[in-house]
């Protein structure tokens, strides 16, 4: 259980110093967003925010990241304690002011079982990788304020076991372009 404890905080080192090394590269014509996930500050007690950079008039690249405050005894929370998911949106149409987006994903996560959720030999955490997919739209005003919708799903490839099967990509975002 050591080793695990020591190689997430190893993972999210490393995540941590490349999320700032992303930050820091030039910015070019590119513009760039940055949000947070009120839905989950709200409702969750955890914090999702996401930094995305626009590619063009219907692409985008950006990373979110997810820390879970929320108390393992609560009766509604998410399962996962960490999760990084980088992401590629493309737009599919757009109503009005609203882009409507289909996003690809990938979920590096982090958690602990539940212990009635555990066999015997089973480890109570986990890291594992989900790829998914997820819908949304996003409104963007004409000085820069985002507000942002998504909801998807991605399934853990490798530790299945003691690992939840899916990972869910749920938000509401509201942030600022520039």
């Amino acid at each position: 259980m050591l080793d695990n404890i020591e190689n997430s905080t190893l993972l999210m080192k490393k995540i941590a110093t490349l999320l700032l090394f992303a930050l820091t590269l030039p910015i070019a014509a590119q513009k760039n967003e940055i949000k947070i996930d009120v839905f989950d500050v709200i409702a969750l007690k955890s914090v999702d925010a996401t930094f995305e950079r626009i590619i063009n008039f219907e692409s985008s690249v950006g990373v979110s990241i997810l820390f879970n405050f929320e108390k393992e005894s609560s009766s509604f929370r998410y399962n996962e304690e960490f999760v990084l998911t980088p992401y590629y949106r493309q737009v599919l149409f757009s109503r009005g002011n609203i882009d409507y987006f289909g996003e690809f994903f990938g979920a590096i996560n982090t958690g602990k079982v539940p212990i009635e959720d555990l066999e015997i030999g089973d480890d109570d955490t986990y890291t594992d990788f989900a790829l998914g997919l997820s819908f949304g739209g996003k409104y963007v005003s004409s000085s820069g304020f985002v507000a942002d919708f998504h909801i998807g799903v991605g399934r853990n490839l490798f530790n299945t076991n003691p690992s939840p099967e899916v990972v869910p990509r749920v938000g509401i975002a509201l942030g600022k372009q520039f």
